[in-house]
């Protein structure tokens, strides 16, 4: 198996820098620290082929994660766990004290389960019109 690395990108669009600073400023002026802080965890190989990823946000201490890909030909290898590890690793170092998703497959349930992992709720005709769950981990 190849070499692996796991590192947080920026965005470095202008908009998004723009954005970030005028919402910073309205909290500052509301005393809010519900900003939205979006971030990206890109998983690469040695010679810098990215394979996949990961998009989260952290908000007022909780960590919510939003998508996570795998190339299909780098499936079924455990880098999806590697990924949320780092996001729970990541998160907990940036002051989140909660970390959640939703999601409409419950497959690897247990062993997120076993990682810390709990169902906290179940919604119907959610998303795409299909049953959704949100999934949640202490991160004290």
């Amino acid at each position: 198996m190849s070499e692996l690395i796991i590192r947080e990108m920026e965005q470095g669009e202008e908009f998004a820098d723009w954005f970030t600073d005028l919402m910073l400023r309205e909290a500052d002026e509301t005393g809010s620290d519900l900003h939205t802080d979006e971030r990206y965890l890109v998983l690469s190989n040695e010679i810098g082929d990215w394979i996949g990823g990961l998009r989260y946000y952290l908000r007022g201490g909780v960590a919510h994660l939003l998508d996570i890909a795998i190339t299909q030909e780098e499936r079924h290898h455990g880098h999806a766990h590697r990924l949320v590890e780092a996001f729970e690793e990541r998160t907990r170092e940036s002051g989140a004290h909660l970390a959640e998703f939703w999601t409409d497959d419950l497959r690897a349930e247990g062993e997120l389960i076993a990682l810390g992992w709990e169902r906290v709720m179940r919604r119907e005709n959610y998303l795409g019109h299909r049953v959704w769950y949100l999934m949640q981990k202490a991160l004290d």
